[in-house]
């Protein structure tokens, strides 16, 4: 009699391991269809447009600067050449706001899609000349030229610089520029202007739209400049603020990441999604989520300080040498994305010519709007639980052929197993067609209607086929509440496992096993 037992269980054990077999091959389906997806998303992130990530525009001036040649290392021919550079000037303060429009329709291959969005990016810009100026690298400046002439002396050598100040441009860096469908429009000091695209990119490693500045805003920065007579328009005054308004379309898919430059910036943010996830080095300093959708203000100096440095460095150095990494990549959870804070490849110190930067990533912030509880990720959860769910199906049958005397031959084990796995093979197409709540209904009900209805032959009666089919679906109805408290899933699950293992003691405690036959 106890031999019986024994192999009894034994069979029932090895079916087990033998569906957590099936059970991992399933899973790689799952991994298989999750990556096509993705691959998917990708395809369209090449075709049409990337996630996006905006530095905050800011002020960009070219440097030529010739150094100082004495008269024997000229006659051996070994003057340095002349090399350019960027100085840059920042806004003293920056409002962003943007409002997002995010939905899931706009760009589709079959069953698949990626999460877009397109809504409008404002910045409002306040640049104080006098501040500006003393930014840049300038001691001494002429005005009355077509260039602006500035030498400085230091206690080894002597350098020119001639600061191109009608070559200042307003640059408006946007990481993928098929998502800005118009150029933007600018306004400064209220006369509006349209960005164009540079002709020659004077900065290397960013794509970004340009405005010259007008003829009153680079004599009001040269006024600033300039300490020589009868330079300094006497209609301008040094010290007004320059007003900047940028209107910036754009459009972008799964995130968006700004990067905060200048003295003060703060970022306003509007969207219909109601699941963001913030990425990046800061989270938002408010938020509030409600039925139309969520808002959020972000705010921090220490990265936009950073940033300043990072990027007027990467700039200064010798002919364009150094890139700026400015882009938004698809897998936002992956560490590597964002880096730690600015990070430098390379720093060479004490170079004379700035050349002491190869290439920066600076600091960022946003909203990833994809999506918190995809198909392949709620599938996959629901697996862990298909163990259980096959083991607590088979005590069930165990415990009636040892309560009631019921003989189940191996072979309904087996189909009863096979059914129960049917249930995940069914719930992962019919979630890539409708919602997933729908897909496990529809899933969950199929198979415990037909288990249910097997179970009457099987247990030989109404009564028991009924128990069996009411605790299965109320297994399915626990599992799927499980899921959806993505917190307290843990949590739960354990309690839940607690429970089921009490109902089993509780219900076998008077058995005698040893008379068992």
């Amino acid at each position: 009699m106890q031999k019986t037992l024994f192999i009894k269980l034994t069979v029932i054990a090895s079916l087990c391991v033998l569906f957590a077999i099936g059970l991992t091959m399933f899973s790689s389906v799952i991994t298989e269809r999750q990556y096509y997806a993705d691959s998917v998303v990708r395809e369209i992130a090449d075709q049409h447009v990337n996630p996006q990530e905006i530095i905050t525009p800011f002020i960009a001036i070219p440097v030529t600067t010739t150094p100082e040649c004495t008269s024997a290392a000229n006659k051996a021919n070994k003057c340095a050449p002349p090399f350019t550079t960027i100085d840059t000037v920042f806004a003293a303060q920056s409002l962003a706001t943007q409002n997002l429009a995010v939905n899931t329709d706009t760009y589709q291959r079959g069953i698949y899609h990626a999460t877009s969005y397109n809504g409008d990016i404002s910045f409002k810009q306040s640049y104080k000349p006098q501040t500006a100026i003393e930014s840049i690298e300038t001691a001494d400046v002429q005005t009355d030229m077509p260039d602006t002439i500035a030498v400085r002396d230091t206690i080894a050598t002597a350098k020119q610089t001639i600061t191109h100040w009608k070559q200042a441009k307003l640059i408006i860096p946007v990481s993928d520029l098929r998502g800005v469908p118009t150029l933007p429009t600018v306004t400064i000091d209220k006369q509006t202007l349209k960005a164009t695209y540079p002709s020659v990119s004077m900065l290397n490693g960013l794509s970004y739209v340009e405005v010259a500045l007008p003829k009153n805003t680079v004599t009001q920065l040269t006024a600033n400049a300039t300490t020589l007579p009868n330079t300094a328009n006497s209609n301008i005054n040094a010290n007004q603020a320059i007003d900047i308004t940028i209107d910036l379309p754009l459009a972008g898919i799964s995130n968006l990441n700004t990067v905060p430059t200048g003295s003060n910036f703060e970022l306003s943010m509007q969207s219909n999604w109601h699941a963001p996830n913030f990425i990046g080095k800061a989270l938002p300093n408010t938020k509030d989520f409600s039925a139309e959708g969520f808002t959020a203000n972000w705010q921090n100096q220490y990265l936009t300080v950073a940033n300043n440095q990072y990027l007027s460095q990467c700039l200064r150095t010798a002919n364009n040498s150094c890139t700026v990494d400015s882009r938004a990549r698809l897998d936002s959870g992956n560490p590597a994305d964002y880096g730690a804070a600015a990070a430098v490849v390379q720093e060479v110190a004490g170079s004379t010519n700035h050349g002491n930067l190869n290439s920066v990533r600076l600091n960022s912030f946003g909203v990833s709007f994809a999506e918190p509880n995809d198909v392949y990720l709620q599938t996959e959860r629901t697996m862990k639980y298909a163990l259980l769910l096959i083991l607590i199906s088979f005590g069930t049958f165990f415990l009636f052929e040892v309560i009631k005397s019921s003989r189940i031959h191996p072979i309904q084990y087996l189909l009863v197993g096979c059914a129960l796995l049917t249930f995940y093979v069914l719930l992962l197409p019919l979630a890539e067609q409708i919602a997933f709540w729908q897909a496990y209904a529809i899933a969950g009900s199929s198979c415990v209607g037909l288990i249910g209805w097997y179970t009457y032959y099987v247990l030989g009666g109404v009564k028991r086929a009924v128990i069996f089919t009411a605790i299965l679906a109320g297994l399915y109805a626990a599992f799927y509440g499980i899921l959806t408290t993505e917190d307290l899933n843990l949590l739960l699950g354990a309690v839940f496992c607690f429970i089921l293992l009490a109902c089993v003691m509780i219900m076998t405690r008077k058995i005698d096993w040893y008379k068992i036959a």
